[in-house]
């Protein structure tokens, strides 16, 4: 740091000609008020140069010692070039920043030695004479002074020393003359340099604040910049952190998927030809199959929404065929445990993703049948308008109802409520917050409304979209049909070896006839040219990377034969995924399948497999 130093009974006087902002500048910054200085420095130096031939040619052979006068000039030039060789080196140092005492010392000096010049000026040239040669030297010095001191200002003790020494001479040798207008003339000269000591004391304030700003301005763009690339850093941190996991996620998604599906597969193939002894085994292997499949479902619904992989579709949605659908499918599941379920649904419309939409319905219903077992009760899904232009979609149970506490944190991963830890085969505590994500995702308000022994409400609040085309609600086989066999060709590509010999034996046992394949090569391609009609296409997305997916193979098998083949995917990969490549095969013309039919999510039941096989038949 400049400056500083022991305070004496100088104290106030050290304040004034140095500012405690000065003493507190670093040597970098002092550097910079130096250079801003010396940007007028050719003013003062072109004053001092006019300023000494004016001298010269007023007292030239005078009573003024020539002699004297051609030293004194000469003093003058000589400072004048000794200030020019300071600039030209300061400039010039590359060092200046780490010697700028050094620098500071021999500005200070060239500050004194042209006080002196000027200061012996005034009193050499003053003293002899009177009338008109005593107005030049004031006015000369008054002006050289006026034009150096915001030059020297920079450092106000070179400020202080230059105008001490080239004005006080002066005006003492004005006052030592005793006449009324000498003594006018001292007092306008004692005036001219308290005002130049002020005004310099002001003028070294406002540069000094300028480059002291412009440094707090850098020092915060440069810390800027390194919170910037620190950000940027982490964010590609997480980035690449974010892919490692979805990569590893995607990849247990498929390895546990595909177990899961051959073991339902094989499982179901036992329960038709199981006897009385065991039939209890195998109905147990069954639960528990659907307990597992349904955890791990849970789980990677859960991960994906965690990491943002969800992608979603909005439409229009008609919101009495959705519930009337959705009352369809659960009906039979509480008829079964001796529930009423009912409905009572308004004929509007929301815009939002309808599989999301359903998917968290599905969870919802689902719940409220579990904790419902009072035969009789009812399962009520609504849907109603509300004020401000919003649609409710409810779904109220006669459970057991939850607590306060419960309600606060039902939404919550794995938390169940006190029913659901006191319930045997109660699900996991993933089913609601799978619903909080799913809402959080399309930007419906979630709410809850629960009374110990009371029941449970769930409310979903929509915005209601303007106008809405006809949804037709998915109808679904009769229960001939679904007992009818299935008289067709069905093409099968699986990679999994388990998995696919556990479909072509299921399939075939419906009376299909299967023509199976590991990979969507040559061969395969001319199989399903010469396949017999009526003709199913069923098929996993991804055989592994560089190879077709199952899109490729879909649109491949359609552009050989040259006609639609209805087309069922049943894969570990996310619907969502799928149909988002879909779209955009669509939007850019890109080959895909038409008759693409359904996507059925590994572990599909037989149940599921058959009921999709029979509606893309239909």
């Amino acid at each position: 740091m400049i400056g500083g130093g022991r305070r004496g009974r100088s104290g106030a006087l050290r304040d004034f000609f140095l500012l405690p902002a000065s003493r507190r500048i670093t040597s970098r910054q002092l550097a910079k008020l130096i250079l801003a200085s010396l940007k007028l420095h050719p003013i003062a130096l072109a004053a001092q140069t006019i300023g000494i031939a004016a001298m010269d040619a007023t007292f030239w052979q005078s009573a003024v010692s020539d002699a004297f006068l051609a030293l004194w000039s000469a003093a003058g030039a000589v400072q004048i070039w000794l200030s020019l060789l300071f600039v030209r080196r300061f400039w010039r140092d590359r060092d200046r920043v780490e010697r700028i005492r050094l620098w500071i010392r021999r500005w200070t000096a060239l500050a004194a030695a042209a006080g002196v010049i000027w200061g012996v000026a005034g009193v050499a040239f003053m003293v002899p004479h009177s009338g008109i040669q005593q107005i030049v030297p004031v006015a000369v010095i008054a002006g050289v002074t006026f034009a150096s001191w915001p030059v020297y200002s920079c450092w106000m003790p070179s400020l202080t020393v230059f105008t001490l020494l080239s004005l006080a001479p002066l005006s003492l040798a004005v006052g030592s003359q005793f006449g009324v207008s000498q003594t006018i003339v001292a007092l306008i000269v004692l005036v001219v340099t308290c005002f130049v000591l002020y005004s310099g004391r002001r003028l070294n304030e406002m540069v000094l604040s300028s480059i002291l700003t412009e440094s707090r301005n850098h020092r915060l763009v440069q810390r800027l910049k390194t919170e910037i690339n620190r950000a940027e850093a982490a964010r590609r941190t997480t980035q690449a952190e974010s892919e490692r996991r979805a990569r590893f996620f995607a990849a247990a998604n498929h390895d546990i998927r595909q177990p899961l599906q051959a073991m339902g597969i094989f499982l179901d193939i036992l329960k038709r030809r199981a006897d009385p002894r065991t039939e209890p085994v195998i109905r147990q292997l069954s639960e528990t199959s659907r307990t597992i499949s349904t955890l791990v479902e849970q789980i990677l619904e859960v991960t994906r929404m965690e990491f943002g992989r969800i992608e979603t579709r909005p439409e229009e949605v008609r919101v009495r065929p959705l519930v009337e659908s959705l009352a369809k499918e659960f009906a039979p599941i509480a008829r079964e445990k001796g529930l009423i379920l009912r409905t009572r649904a308004v004929d509007a419309c929301v815009r939002t993703d309808p599989q999301l939409l359903s998917r968290a319905l599905r969870n919802l219903i689902s719940n409220a049948i579990r904790y419902t077992t009072k035969p009789g009760a009812e399962v009520l899904v609504a849907a109603h308008r509300m004020g401000g232009g919003r649609v409710a979609l409810c779904v109220c149970d006669a459970g057991p109802g939850m607590s306060r506490e419960d309600c606060r944190r039902i939404f919550e991963t794995f938390y169940r409520g006190s029913a659901g830890k006191s319930q045997p085969g109660s699900g996991f505590g993933l089913g609601l917050s799978i619903v909080r994500g799913i809402c959080r995702q399309l930007g419906i308000e979630l709410m809850v409304g629960a009374r110990l022994g009371r029941g449970s409400l769930f409310r979903l609040v929509l915005p209601e979209a303007d106008a809405c085309g006809s949804v037709p609600a998915p109808s679904a086989p009769a229960s001939a049909e679904l007992d009818a066999p299935i008289d067709a060709t069905v093409l099968l590509l699986e990679d999994d070896d388990v998995v696919r010999e556990a479909l072509r034996g299921r399939i075939e046992g419906w009376g299909a006839d299967v023509l199976a394949a590991a990979r969507p090569d040559a061969r395969f391609f001319n199989s399903a040219v010469e396949a017999a009609v009526p003709l199913v296409f069923v098929s996993d997305y991804n055989f592994g990377e560089g190879e077709p997916t199952g899109l490729d193979a879909g649109a491949e098998i359609e552009r050989l034969r040259g006609a639609p083949v209805p087309m069922i995917l049943v894969t570990a990969v996310a619907r969502d995924l799928i149909a988002a490549e879909y779209a955009k095969r669509v939007k850019t013309g890109a080959p895909r399948p038409s008759g693409l039919k359904r996507i059925l999510q590994k572990p599909v039941t037989a149940e599921a497999l058959r009921e999709a096989l029979l509606d893309a038949l239909r």
